[in-house]
């Protein structure tokens, strides 16, 4: 894949083709020149009076025959060399039909051992860990990347990475962030040093590259998107875009029988994308799984004080700015595990997995601490957060804890906002700081 011995090839028939032709015009040339050459030394030497009529007569008669033989010489060489020239051409698209059906044969055969390897896999991890043995057994020089959207969290982070390419550290981005998913097909780069490279994609490199970027779809969701990487100027064929499609549709189609069989089908399409976070649809969802699975957990609804006023005040771009912070630091702040999303507007909803409140509490005051951290560093208006929280142990629907969620966080806000309360001290004790 992104090979250059064939461009090399390519310039060395360039090269034989254009010295066969110089050397059939050489002796073109030389033939058509001995006659009128000969022929005009002896009309020379005949008018300076060096030979005879008779003996000039016979030279030109001579060099008109020597020249003759020599064309028709000259002219059955040529058809000789075009003949096997032909006969070259013709061998060397014979011989690369052969190697295109050899290589789709291999990548056939390749694409059949996956599908039928990640058909025994037991989990979601032991695909991933079948996919990494595959690009390493068949494709070791070729540098690949598989990003997937994680199954709870839906962040689109790094799981397979094959080949000897030098990048950034794996971080965990919104899905929204390629825009091959955005777009939802595949795209190809002669050089990511273009102004219009995916920025996913561009965030992963060190140095300038040839790139195909594809969509890992099943049934119209998208779940990822494969990398694969090249030398910069080296732009892959169409084989090589086939290949990474065939692939990505394997995966993809594979992973989500999985996940629809584990109950963990999220996908891009669950995603808020302002923010990149799970939306409101999703985050239901994975209070519902808990409340079924009968897991202790904690709620916790928040929202930025005085949205509307920042909006009017600023403009919908600082509003959407805030919004965006906002869940790049949530996401850092919460635990493996737990889940934060944005329901609605400027509301955002915590699930913290076996988590008792106070514990929650004490992890949201860190939360805070990081966004006045995180504000620091720009020159974006300043925003502060109230967020109520509750308990899965005070019992009732996922529509009475989320109730009773957002009066506590009614009850942060009467109290001027910018503090943590928790449902159950509501009428119990002030709100916390």
């Amino acid at each position: 894949m992104f090979d250059a011995v064939g461009s090399i090839g390519h310039g060395m028939r360039s090269r034989r083709r254009d010295e066969t032709r110089w050397s059939d015009h050489v002796v073109l040339v030389a033939a058509f020149v001995a006659l009128p050459v000969s022929a005009g030394a002896a009309i020379a030497t005949l008018v300076t009076g060096g030979i005879e009529t008779e003996t000039a007569l016979i030279y030109i008669v001579v060099a008109g025959a020597v020249a003759a033989v020599a064309t028709a010489l000259a002219a059955h060489l040529l058809l000789i060399r075009r003949h096997r020239a032909r006969e070259r051409a013709a061998n060397r698209r014979l011989a690369a039909t052969k190697r295109e059906l050899h290589d789709e044969k291999q990548e056939r055969a390749v694409l059949r051992e996956l599908d039928a390897a990640i058909d025994l896999a037991a989990s979601e991890n032991d695909a991933i860990e079948i996919i990494r043995d595959s690009f390493t057994k068949h494709l070791s020089l070729q540098p690949m990347e598989l990003h997937l959207i994680d199954p709870v969290d839906p962040v689109m982070e790094l799981v397979v990475a094959t080949g000897d390419h030098s990048t950034k550290p794996g971080v965990r981005t919104s899905p929204w962030d390629s825009l091959a998913a955005r777009s939802n097909s595949t795209l190809v780069y002669d050089t990511t040093d273009r102004l219009d490279v995916c920025p996913h994609l561009l965030s992963r490199l060190h140095t300038p590259m040839s790139a195909v970027a594809v969509p890992v779809n099943a049934m119209g969701r998208l779940l990822g998107v494969l990398y694969g990487l090249g030398p910069e100027g080296q732009e892959p064929g169409t084989g090589d875009v086939k290949l990474l499609e065939d692939l990505a549709r394997l995966i993809g189609a594979r992973l989500a029988i999985m996940r629809a069989s584990t109950g963990s089908a999220t996908t891009a399409d669950d995603i808020d994308r302002l923010t990149g976070l799970p939306d409101r649809a999703a985050m239901q969802d994975r209070v519902l799984r808990l409340l079924r699975d009968r897991q202790p957990f904690t709620v916790a609804v928040a929202d930025i004080d005085n949205f509307s006023h920042l909006n009017a005040t600023h403009g919908r771009e600082a509003g959407d700015r805030a919004l965006q912070l906002l869940g790049r630091v949530a996401r850092k702040a919460v635990r493996p595990g737990d889940i934060v999303g944005r329901i609605g507007g400027d509301e955002f909803l915590f699930v913290l997995p076996r988590t008792d409140p106070d514990h929650a509490t004490r992890a949201f005051e860190r939360l805070r601490e990081e966004l006045v951290l995180a504000q620091s560093t720009i020159d974006d208006s300043p925003f502060t957060l109230s967020i109520g929280v509750i308990g899965s142990g005070s019992g009732g629907t996922i529509e009475e804890i989320l109730h009773r969620a957002a009066g506590a966080l009614d009850h942060a806000r009467s109290q001027g906002g910018n503090r943590v309360v928790v449902a159950h001290t509501v009428s119990e004790a002030p709100p916390k700081h």
